[in-house]
């Protein structure tokens, strides 16, 4: 396994890490004890959690398979998600709070801020979740979706003050999804700042990896009654998913050239980012979980393998917007 730093006061992270909004909850709970204990045993030490609308009970159920597992708490990292869906009127700290009771634990290692409304007081709200570390129930933040100008504004602003900074950035990304994260924008903050990369939704929710018909069900849909195929995925920013759909049988041309499966070309394509600390997979099966960790083995030949997937990238790519369960 590979690991970087994402700073002081907390270990190496994992070049790949397991977690999203489709994964602990959809598994029988024995499925998923086995899912973290082999996670663990292969070097994976960084999972992301959170309070999701359609999967309320995931916090409990990762929380409890920790402690079916055994895990000291040094032997992994975590990161909790906090929403904007019921703020202010839930305060972040209220969040948290409610997030540990259901992890059965008393701090997490970072907590993951989605990017303030144009209407906040940017300072004030960054204050807040610095807060969180002030009070032991976090040890560091990190941010997801933010637009580049955000975190360099975050950065400056608590690194002159000598406060905690934003450590890691969590962005969709993958082989067809690219143009935002390589942006002149984002490239700056890399540049500036020592903020790392954690890619997401880095198989396109798993189309990537061959689960062609998946799709996204909004809330109101899937309270009309509609069920996702096999697991919802995120939504389509952009509009280019049925384009990423058509590229795929070039993908599996070019993975048996690199004797990979498209899965693990897919995920060695992100690891491969200069500025990339961990590249998120939402796996459940046990076999998906040792297939994409031989992406790692493919990092030899990044150069090469980017240039070979040069073709794939799409360029009406969109940066996701603000959601809400409640406004879709």
């Amino acid at each position: 396994m590979n690991y970087s730093s994402i700073g002081p006061g907390l270990q190496p992270i994992s070049a790949l890490s397991l977690g999203s909004w489709n994964t602990f909850s959809r598994l029988r709970f024995g499925d998923t004890v086995d899912l973290i204990r082999r996670a663990l045993d292969l070097g994976v030490n960084f999972f992301d959690v959170g309070y999701y609308w359609d999967k309320p009970h995931t916090e409990v159920i990762f929380g409890r398979a920790l402690q079916v597992v055994g895990a000291q708490r040094s032997d992994y990292l975590l990161a909790e998600k906090l929403w904007l869906w019921d703020y202010p009127q839930q305060s972040f700290a209220d969040q948290l709070k409610a997030s540990l009771v259901c992890l059965g634990l008393a701090e997490v290692d970072l907590v993951m801020v989605s990017r303030p409304l144009p209407e906040m007081d940017f300072i004030a709200f960054c204050e807040e979740v610095i807060a969180l570390i002030d009070a032991g129930l976090a040890r560091a933040w990190g941010v997801t979706n933010w637009q580049p100008q955000e975190v360099l504004r975050a950065h400056q602003h608590f690194w002159r003050l000598g406060k905690p900074t934003p450590r890691l950035l969590q962005l969709q990304y993958n082989l067809a999804r690219r143009a935002v994260v390589e942006s002149q924008g984002y490239q700056q903050v890399f540049a500036e700042t020592d903020v790392k990369l954690c890619a997401a939704h880095t198989l396109e929710g798993g189309i990537l990896g061959g689960h062609i018909e998946r799709d996204r069900v909004n809330p109101s849909e899937m309270a009309a009654g509609k069920v996702p195929h096999e697991r919802n995925i995120a939504r389509d920013a952009g509009g280019i998913r049925d384009k990423i759909r058509d590229n795929y049988p070039q993908l599996e041309q070019i993975a048996r050239r690199f004797g990979a499966t498209p899965a693990q070309l897919a995920i060695a394509f992100c690891m491969g980012h200069a500025d990339v600390a961990t590249t998120l997979v939402g796996v459940t099966r046990l076999a998906n979980l040792e297939e994409n960790l031989g992406a790692i083995e493919l990092l030899g030949k990044a150069k090469e393998l980017r240039a070979a997937l040069a073709p794939l990238a799409l360029e009406q790519v969109a940066h996701p917007r603000l959601f809400s369960p409640y406004k879709e």
